[in-house]
């Protein structure tokens, strides 16, 4: 190979290891959230982190004292992972990585999913409806997926199929977000539905303060 033909391919990697660098770098200048946090469920926050969860702050402060603290379960250099605490509402996210001096300041959500099933009301080979409630969702304009899984086709009848998964929105003057599903009962011993909210990946960039 050419002298010079060498020389410039050595510079063209060069700049091009430097331009990806520097692409990694920018993308950890800022903080990126979930558009909500789903409740007791794992999440994570990209960041600029230093990898050493020990001097990292986690904050869900709330006027109405339901303010709570996580520790990461686990910190990398761009990311953390934690656990949300089975509760709902709006709250004020503050982080603070006392490594690399970052902190971030925004109001988010935690959405808990409750599902409301009176079985008084229930009659043996007769529909009758249960409501799946997304508690802390009110007027946040979001869409929010979940699931449900029929454990006991032996003693009811999802209506739909016993795997489903559904789509629930939110808008600005939705003041209980719910979905309306039926259920019919084969037989009056207990029976289990199980109920899960997904977790949106993280997708909103947040400047550090």
């Amino acid at each position: 190979m050419n002298p010079c033909h060498l020389f410039c391919l050595i510079v063209v990697l060069t700049l091009v290891k430097h331009t990806d660098a520097q692409t990694s770098k920018n993308a950890l200048a800022d903080f990126v959230i979930p558009r909500y946090f789903v409740a007791n469920s794992d999440c994570y926050i990209y960041g600029p982190f230093d990898g050493d969860g020990s001097n990292t702050v986690i904050c869900f402060e709330n006027n109405q004292t339901l303010s709570f603290s996580v520790k990461p379960t686990i910190e990398g250099s761009d990311k953390i992972l934690i656990k949300v605490p089975n509760t709902h509402g709006e709250f004020e996210l503050i982080i603070v990585d006392e490594g690399n001096n970052k902190e971030l300041f925004t109001p988010v959500r935690v959405v808990q999913l409750r599902q409301d099933l009176d079985i008084t009301r229930a009659r043996l080979k007769k529909p009758f409806p249960f409501f799946i409630r997304l508690l802390g969702a009110e007027k946040s304009e979001n869409e929010f997926s979940f699931t449900l899984e029929n454990r006991t086709p032996h003693i009811v009848s999802l209506i739909g199929g016993n795997r489903q998964k559904h789509k629930i929105k939110s808008t600005k003057e939705s003041t209980d977000v719910f979905w309306e599903g039926k259920l019919v009962a084969i037989d009056p011993s207990e029976f289990l539905i199980m109920t899960g909210l997904e977790q949106p990946p993280p997708s909103i960039r947040v400047a550090p303060y």
